[in-house]
């Protein structure tokens, strides 16, 4: 049986530390994010942290209420959107998520022009 890869391996770990600083979050709620992500529910999430049950749900309304969030997805969401603001950063440390944006060639970066005028 192989192991599906896991959702939590979206971002680097540079870019998890990075996102739970900006997100103001403890070692352990980006512990229980790496779960959520990973697709796993509460109880699954308690026996690999090897925490009670109460204690991942305790967690997990913390997040929601800490991120102003009132559902998982939106909560996803808010980290993903969190990663993005850090990888479009420059001096953020975080990789950008697209080569072409890496390699200064991202079409989405380039200046527009205001109509009658030309680009600097």
């Amino acid at each position: 049986m192989t192991q599906a890869a896991s959702g939590s391996a979206i971002f680097s770990k540079q870019a998890w530390d990075k996102v739970g600083r900006g997100l103001r979050l403890s070692r352990r709620e980006r512990d229980i994010l790496h779960g959520m992500f990973d697709g796993l529910t509460e109880s699954a999430i308690a026996t690999r942290l090897r925490i009670s049950l109460h204690t991942v749900h305790t967690h997990v309304e913390r997040l929601h209420h800490k991120l102003g969030v009132t559902h998982q997805v939106v909560l996803a969401l808010r980290v993903v959107a969190e990663f993005l603001k850090l990888a479009g950063a420059p001096g953020s440390g975080v990789p950008a998520i697209c080569a072409r944006r890496t390699a200064g060639r991202c079409p989405l970066q380039r200046k527009r022009t205001v109509r009658g005028s030309r680009p600097s």
